[in-house]
């Protein structure tokens, strides 16, 4: 938060375990609010649905 009270957030996703920067994602930043609302689709390519259930989000 900055002193006019506002933010500047974003979410950022891990999927786990794995610590390459593949398994990283970002969404892009919303500018002074505290109420952000993101409509985004964040997608992780070359993870197959049987590596999907033995990952986590974080």
């Amino acid at each position: 938060m900055d002193s006019n009270g506002l933010a500047d957030p974003y979410v950022k996703l891990h999927l786990l375990p794995g610590a390459s920067k593949s398994n990283k994602l970002r969404t892009k930043t919303i500018r002074t609010t505290l109420n952000p609302v993101w409509n985004e689709t964040l997608v992780y390519h070359g993870i197959t649905n049987e590596d999907m259930q033995k990952k986590t989000l974080r």
